[in-house]
């Protein structure tokens, strides 16, 4: 999957691509669109993995300290480069001054450098143009309000390096909170009650998969039949179904993401009928 903004479909025959030098307008979910009505024209069959928004919803009642490393987890991991990273979080109120305590803790350990450095335990961005990414929507966030407990601007270093990020106070107007990041960026929303985390987390045009931390099984079986998302996490972020398979929903894509239904809907079948000739 490339990096938000690039582009998957070209007019002529594809050349190899040049670095762009600011973030691009068009988000990847657009080139989704582009590729689909390409390959639609042709008559071709498209499965759409176009990225996603991840929600992380932190429920009343949890361990903070186990809540800041499941968040942590979802959202450094991979330096936030995976199409599941959390991207959003959305913690209840009676919880998130230990959660962000601890989180920022974490975030503050995580010394970025190169793969080979031995103290390295945050890797570089995957290039030039999604630091740029990156660096612009943690910048307008800051500008619209958003407040930075950790990280905040690229490393003081050659190279694409960006530190571990938290940023309290975010809203959803901001690029941070609506637009797939692709960096190392845990955006904060503090929310009243479960109902109001489930309704934002579920607003977002992206709809990949979603994690949602609470002790009260009658939350997690509502966050499972409301978020309209290909995969739904119960206190842990990753993990997963062996087994299994998903559909993204929404701009996040069309068609089975993972799994062997992936596989059944990219064999293309074939059936032969043959009899003894007379």
């Amino acid at each position: 999957m490339p990096p938000p903004g690039g582009s998957l479909v070209a007019p002529r025959p594809a050349r190899r691509p040049r670095p762009a030098r600011r973030p691009s307008p068009a988000p990847v979910r657009l080139a989704g669109r582009r590729i689909a009505a390409t390959a639609g024209a042709r008559g071709a069959h498209v499965l759409l993995e176009n990225g996603g928004k991840d929600p992380i919803v932190v429920d009343a009642g949890v361990d903070p300290a186990w809540a800041a490393g499941q968040i942590a987890v979802g959202a450094f991991t991979n330096t936030g480069q995976i199409c599941t990273s959390v991207e959003r979080v959305y913690l209840h109120e009676s919880v998130a001054d230990d959660v962000l305590t601890e989180l920022v803790r974490l975030a503050d350990d995580l010394c970025v450098g190169p793969p080979d450095d031995p103290g390295t335990k945050l890797g570089p961005l995957v290039d030039e143009a999604q630091l740029a990414v990156v660096t612009e929507h943690v910048a307008a966030a800051l500008a619209d309000g958003a407040r930075c407990l950790a990280g905040g601007a690229p490393a003081e270093r050659p190279g694409c390096f960006y530190p571990a990020t938290v940023l309290d106070g975010c809203t959803d107007g901001m690029a941070v909170m609506a637009e797939e990041t692709f960096g190392p960026v845990a955006a904060v929303t503090r929310v009243a009650d479960f109902d109001e985390a489930l309704r934002l987390a579920g607003a977002g045009r992206y709809g990949l998969a979603a994690t949602v931390l609470t002790p009260d099984l009658g939350h997690a079986l509502r966050a499972a039949e409301e978020l309209e998302v290909g995969t739904v996490k119960v206190n842990a972020v990753f993990g997963g179904a062996p087994g299994g398979s998903a559909d993204p929903r929404r701009d996040s894509g069309a068609g089975a993401g993972y799994g062997p239904d992936l596989l059944a809907a990219m064999t293309v079948l074939k059936t032969v009928h043959l009899e003894a000739a007379d």
